[in-house]
């Protein structure tokens, strides 16, 4: 199976736990959420996390399939104001 090279940028407490960037091989026709249930898999509970995704600086759905050279932002649920 042919593999294609993203990046993942993390951002808040996602980027404390992972680091800010992230290089993966990933087969092709992988989509967002799959790539997040694998790099989130081995913390318990933080795959359910309700993380939003962004490619090119646009907000994408879980379903959204990368493809090569794709930057992926992934963002925690976030909270907070007044």
């Amino acid at each position: 199976m042919k593999t294609i090279a993203i990046e993942l940028v993390f951002f808040a407490a996602l980027r404390e736990r992972f680091g800010a960037r992230m290089r993966r091989d990933v087969p092709r026709g992988t989509t967002v959420r799959r790539l997040w249930r694998e790099v989130a898999g081995a913390s318990p509970g933080l795959s359910r996390l309700p993380v939003r995704f962004a490619v090119r600086e646009e907000y994408v759905e879980p379903r959204y399939v990368v493809r090569a050279g794709d930057e992926i932002a992934v963002f925690p649920p976030v909270s907070g104001g007044a």
